[in-house]
């Protein structure tokens, strides 16, 4: 991130959660001449590292926010932090769209911060089941959108490349479904399947093809993207642009899941797939949805939801190679090797 003689600070908000803990722990174990700030609601204390420090702030509260910019005065903001998909619209509203906008607002009125990197998703982009560039990608917007968290996404996705001036050099990474070590969702959910014996179904015809990334490379790809908007000269081949990054080897979400099981030490044969029709699940989720409205008085949520099985029929396919040119990032080199990794590490932690 900087020379022996330059101390660079990074400011990385959700710095405590998957992605963002990967980010830290990378910054750390790279140039020593990287502090870094961790800004999260309630923020662990993990380490007494000295280049490490942690403050606890809304990201959608303009004092709170004020107060870590005069205090950290960071030279680059990386911005993961970002509500789970189920959460309320008001959150999601609050948290990706409101908080991404006062962020930008201080990291372009504090002198020292020259970079800002935020996190976007695939759900913020229109899926297709072609590779698909940046400079063709439709992001979803205020009138056309599958769900709260893919709408707050692609606003504060536009919002920040819209940021770019002389001030602030900003830049979009667009991640997809994200697996790996420390993994609080994808991974126990597969782990899950195979405990109570249900890795043998499938939902849908499993055709729609999905992008997935190794957690330790998508940390990767916004330390690529924070030193590129750091260096003048590559700067301009950065700022203001959106890069989608992943394994590169797009896979029927049921084939990965497969690989994931196989990995676990539970191989699931062709011939031993039971398959359940979409329109069918689909149909149980909405029942679901309204039975919990009718009985929780809307307090509660069932863990299946009719927009998780409807993502099941979107799918991704991108190109990675702008994020090789302009980055630098290279995809994992042996998919097969991060999902065995991932799954030892699921298998003894959960």
């Amino acid at each position: 991130m900087a020379s022996p003689q330059t101390q660079f600070t990074v400011l990385v908000t959700g710095g405590n959660g998957f992605l963002g803990g990967h980010i830290v722990q990378q910054l750390v174990d790279g140039s020593a001449a990287t502090a870094v700030a961790i800004v999260s609601r309630n923020p662990k204390v993990t380490s007494d590292n000295p280049r490490l420090t942690f403050h606890a702030a809304d990201t959608a509260n303009a004092t709170q926010i004020k107060a870590v910019f005069d205090a950290v005065k960071p030279n680059v903001v990386i911005r993961t932090a970002s509500p789970h998909h189920t959460e309320p619209a008001s959150v999601q509203q609050r948290t990706n769209v409101a908080g991404t906008q006062l962020l930008l607002q201080h990291a372009k009125a504090c002198p020292e911060t020259r970079g800002f990197v935020y996190t976007s998703s695939d759900s913020a982009v229109v899926p297709t089941q072609e590779p698909l560039t940046e400079h063709k990608a439709e992001l979803y917007t205020e009138a056309h959108f599958p769900h709260a968290y893919g709408r707050t996404k692609a606003v504060a996705d536009k919002m920040v490349q819209e940021a770019n001036c002389d001030e602030l050099r900003p830049a979009v990474i667009r991640i997809p479904m994200i697996y790996g070590e420390n993994d609080p969702n994808l991974m126990p959910q597969l782990l899950s399947s195979v405990r109570k014996k249900q890795h043998k179904m499938q939902i849908g015809q499993n055709n729609k093809i999905f992008e997935f990334l190794y957690i330790k490379k998508a940390a990767e790809a916004h330390i690529l993207a924070a030193r590129a908007l750091l260096e003048a000269e590559s700067a301009s081949n950065v700022a203001g642009e959106a890069f989608f990054v992943s394994d590169g080897r797009p896979l029927p979400l049921f084939d990965f899941s497969r690989k994931c099981y196989a990995a676990a030490g539970s191989p699931v044969a062709r011939n031993e797939v039971t398959i359940i029709p979409l329109p069918a699940m689909q149909a149980m989720a909405t029942l679901g949805e309204w039975a919990y409205k009718i009985f929780t008085a809307g307090t509660k949520m069932p863990q299946t939801r009719r927009e998780a099985i409807d993502h099941l029929d979107r799918g991704s396919c991108w190109s990675i190679e702008k994020a090789r040119q302009r980055l630098g990032y290279q995809p994992v080199a042996d998919q097969d090797e991060a999902i065995k990794q991932s799954m030892e590490w699921a298998i003894a932690n959960l």
